[in-house]
């Protein structure tokens, strides 16, 4: 089977390079798809193209290329190598409208993704994220999105004042997150880095001294793995690329529950849930990631990560394609 992994980086990459690894173990390949690197194209020419809702008429093609014969032959010489069975979306937050313009046209060409277009849009964006979460009944920070700096100030009083913690709605990976100290910190902050257009995500401030952090992998409603985090001396931000240190742990029952409906809610089939726990209190489920690293969590717990996200998206995808062929008989 041909998997295709969105995506804007290399094998060097450290998750491309291991699922390459597991896909091959298992017999099977990756295509690594650079969205920015196609052509969407919707054709009604000579080619034996319809419209879009038709059979077979959505094509992700390559700059240079030219049209085939037929509408299969067209989508294999525009895809560098054969047509992906499924595709995995692994960009990140950070991805651009094209890349949902290319998503949806995989999903018009028949082709299975893994996570889905409607997961990837939710847990694209921090607050819409924490939206869906709370309208599910699933504890998550005290938050406020704000456009203008005038709501920035009210929204810091909302939330019981300094310190707040400040975030890109777009971020990932701790990068763009901020912790807010004081007024004066905050009128500088907010001068130079509020976007009225894509706006700000504001939380309560959880001291890292009384909490605990854990990021929990789903896949397919079970938990994958799990690992306690710390945050460095001289940070708050737990995230492992800003030298946060992690720890392999079994998390309570209720942990896992929260992170498998979290999980759910957002429509994903993998996610990295990350949660925050008051030591007194309870957990809160803090961000949601489609496309998580696993660097960190085969590190501390010693399992192929890898190994269960190529397995589970080879079922998938075996279920998918069994299903194709019972509704064309």
């Amino acid at each position: 089977m041909n998997i295709g992994i969105l995506t804007v980086h290399g094998f060097g990459f450290h998750p491309n390079g291991r699922l390459q690894t597991a896909a091959k173990a298992a017999g099977h390949r990756i295509q690594l798809i650079n969205p920015y690197q196609l052509i969407c194209s919707l054709e009604k020419q000579n080619s034996g193209m319809g419209g879009l809702f038709s059979n077979s008429t959505s094509t992700v093609a390559m700059p240079g290329t030219k049209p085939a014969g037929n509408s299969d032959d067209l989508f294999r010489s525009r895809i560098p190598g054969d047509l992906p069975d499924v595709v995995m979306p692994r960009q990140g937050s950070p991805m651009g409208e094209y890349g949902f313009v290319v998503l949806r046209q995989l999903q018009a060409m028949g082709i299975l993704l893994v996570n889905g277009l409607e997961g990837v849009t939710i847990a694209r964006h921090q607050f819409i994220t924490l939206q869906i979460l709370s309208a599910a009944g699933i504890r998550v920070p005290d938050s406020c999105f704000v456009t203008r700096s005038d709501s920035f100030f009210a929204a810091v009083d909302q939330l019981g004042g300094y310190p707040v913690i400040v975030k890109q709605p777009f971020g990932m990976g701790g990068d763009g997150v901020v912790k807010i100290d004081d007024r004066s910190g905050a009128k500088t902050f907010v001068a130079n880095m509020l976007d009225p257009v894509k706006g700000l995500v504001v939380q309560r401030f959880f001291p890292p001294k009384e909490r605990v952090d854990a990021r929990i992998l789903v896949i397919g409603g079970r938990v994958a793995g799990a690992m306690r985090l710390t945050p460095s001396p001289s940070d708050f931000r737990t995230n492992i690329h800003q030298n946060g240190q992690a720890k392999s742990f079994d998390p309570p029952e209720a942990w896992s529950d929260m992170a498998v409906s979290a999980a759910r809610a957002c429509s994903l089939d993998i996610a990295g849930i990350d949660m925050m726990v008051e030591r007194k209190g309870l957990p809160h489920v803090v961000e949601v990631n489609y496309s998580p690293g696993f660097r960190g969590l085969e590190a501390a717990t010693g399992k192929d990560i890898a190994k269960k996200i190529i397995a589970y998206v080879l079922s998938k995808a075996e279920k998918f394609q069994s299903g194709m062929r019972k509704n064309s008989l």
